[in-house]
């Protein structure tokens, strides 16, 4: 692969190597893929859902940060 920027290579690669922990929650019946960003708070990155509305809801919004808890 080529890639063609005038950009220093140190800046395109910056956290290439870095690690995602992901865990899947449930929220009012709907399923999520959250990233971790403190002991009870997630960001959410995906939502698993067959449900159109679910996806419509703009609490269930991709990058919008959640708090849980454990059951």
């Amino acid at each position: 692969m080529l890639l063609y920027t005038l950009m220093p290579l140190e800046t395109v690669l910056e956290g290439i190597d870095k690690k995602y922990e992901y865990k899947e929650i449930d929220v009012d019946g709907v399923t999520l893929v959250v990233e971790s960003v403190g002991i009870n708070q997630g960001k959410i990155v995906r939502l698993l859902s067959s449900d159109p509305q679910d996806y419509l809801n703009p609490s269930f919004s991709p990058g919008k940060i959640i708090t849980f808890s454990y059951k």
